[in-house]
C-alpha cells in the first residue's frame, strides 16, 4: 500500500495497481469528451489515461463532487479540475494515481510515480544539479540504489505543482531538491519570478515504486502570494 500520509490531511488520494495486460475498462467508462482527448492514441495509452482519470473521479467523489463532469486538459496539458479544487495525476507501468484537494487547503499539488530502480545511464547528469548529485552519492552509500530516480521523481512532482501556479515551463535546473531521510523533501525554486520560494514534498518507496508529492499549502502561499 502507498500510504495516504504522502499528502496533508485535506487531500484525497486514490491509486490502483495494474498488470501488463491492456485493460480499457476504465477508459470505456469515461465521459466522451475525456475519451476524445486520446482518441488517436494506442490502446496502452488509452488504458493509462482511463485508469488515471478513474482515480481522479474517485478522489473527487471523496470530496463530494459528482463523477459525471469531464476532467479535460488545460494549458500545458494540465488537468482542468472543478472550481475550488487543486489536483494532479500520474501513471507508470503498473501504477496509476490521482490526488485532489480543496484549494483553500492546498493551493497546488503535484504527484509523480516511478519504478524504484536507477535511471538509465547518463540521465542523471541531465536532470541533477551538483548538490543533488552529492545527495545521490550519499543515499547510494546508504543502500538507496534508486536515489537518482527519487530526485527525478521529486522534480516531476515539483513541475506538476509549479505549472498551475505560474503557467510557465520549469526545467530540471529550475529547482533543487533536498531529500530528507524522514520521507520528506524540500524543492527550492530557482526560477524567477517564483510564486513561492520552495515547495514542501514527501516521498515513499513501496512495492517497487517511488511516489512523490510536492505541494503548496494555503498557509504557506499566504506568506508570499498576494
Amino acid at each position: 500500500m502507498i500510504e495516504r500520509d504522502l499528502f496533508p490531511r485535506a487531500a484525497r488520494y486514490v491509486y490502483m495497481r495494474t498488470d501488463s495486460a491492456v485493460d480499457l475498462t476504465n477508459f470505456n467508462q469515461l465521459h466522451p469528451e475525456e475519451k476524445g482527448l486520446v482518441s488517436r492514441a494506442v490502446d496502452r495509452r488509452k488504458a493509462e489515461f482511463g485508469d488515471a482519470r478513474w482515480c481522479a473521479h474517485e478522489a473527487l467523489a471523496e470530496l463530494g463532487y459528482g463523477s459525471s463532469e469531464a476532467i479535460l486538459r488545460g494549458e500545458g496539458g494540465m488537468p482542468l479540475w472543478p472550481d475550488g479544487v487543486s489536483g494532479s495525476l500520474t501513471h507508470t507501468e503498473g501504477f496509476r494515481a490521482a490526488v485532489v484537494a480543496p484549494v483553500d487547503h492546498l493551493v497546488s499539488v503535484g504527484i509523480d510515480c516511478e519504478p524504484a530502480g536507477p535511471l538509465p545511464e547518463g540521465v542523471v547528469d541531465q536532470i541533477a544539479r551538483s548538490q543533488e548529485r552529492q545527495q545521490i552519492d550519499t543515499m547510494r552509500s546508504n543502500g538507496i540504489e534508486w536515489a537518482d530516480r527519487l530526485i527525478f521523481c521529486a522534480k516531476e512532482a515539483t513541475y506538476k505543482c509549479w505549472f498551475p501556479l505560474s503557467r510557465r515551463w520549469l526545467g530540471f535546473d529550475g529547482a533543487e531538491i533536498e531529500v530528507h531521510p524522514d520521507g520528506t523533501f524540500t524543492s527550492y525554486i530557482l526560477a524567477r519570478p517564483a510564486p513561492v520560494p520552495f515547495f514542501e514534498g514527501r516521498w515513499k518507496e513501496r512495492a517497487g515504486f517511488i511516489v512523490t508529492s510536492a505541494f503548496v499549502t494555503a498557509e504557506h502561499a499566504a506568506r508570499f502570494i498576494h
